[in-house]
């Protein structure tokens, strides 16, 4: 079964990181499939002004930090509950489904309203975010479903690890992009 068919099953919690493929050859495929993925989704969100709208270097480098902090998240996780053996076969998990994910995002970034659409701003507005809101639900599950699967979790206990990636995440991500793209983030400088 192909690795892109895993990562699409993962989707549906139809497959797990004991599915995947042992070793480094399916783990880099995830990876680079994860940079790919997130580099059409920043094109998305700045368009032709390059990742971040600072150039590919300063995207690039946001999209390193989140990974690194998915890889010691995750493997800091693994290594407490003493699953360090599934390690790379739960990253290879998390960046496919994470990329596949991003995958049915980018309609929906590509599709998010400007302002300049007409009179009905609110109502695609409201729209958009209870669509983003699903989908942010939706990625909590099926990572949260891998981190129960390879780390002997409960459900509850692997969407909270989940939630746990987000918000770390999510810090790193603005720390760094207030200091990689001052004035562009809507923060203060």
């Amino acid at each position: 079964m192909s690795l892109i068919r895993l990562f699409f099953q993962l989707l549906f919690l139809r497959a797990g990181p004991e599915d995947m493929p042992a070793g480094q050859q399916p783990l880099l495929i995830a990876v680079g499939f994860y940079v790919v993925v997130g580099v059409l989704l920043d094109f998305a969100v700045t368009g032709e002004s390059g990742i971040g709208g600072n150039g590919l270097g300063a995207g690039l480098m946001l999209l390193a930090a989140d990974a690194l902090v998915l890889v010691g998240y995750s493997a800091g996780l693994a290594v407490l509950r003493g699953h360090r053996a599934r390690i790379p076969q739960m990253l290879t998990a998390l960046f496919g489904a994470t990329a596949m994910l991003g995958l049915v995002a980018w309609p929906l970034v590509v599709m998010q309203p400007t302002g300049l659409e007409g009179e009905n701003i609110d109502g695609q507005v409201g729209l958009w975010s209870v669509l983003m809101i699903a989908l942010f639900a939706w990625n909590l599950v099926v990572l949260g479903q891998i981190y129960r699967r390879t780390l002997d979790f409960g459900a509850a206990i692997g969407v909270l690890s989940a939630l746990g990636y987000f918000i770390l995440s999510s810090l790193v991500y603005m720390t760094l992009a207030v200091q990689l793209l001052p004035g562009e983030t809507g923060l203060p400088t």
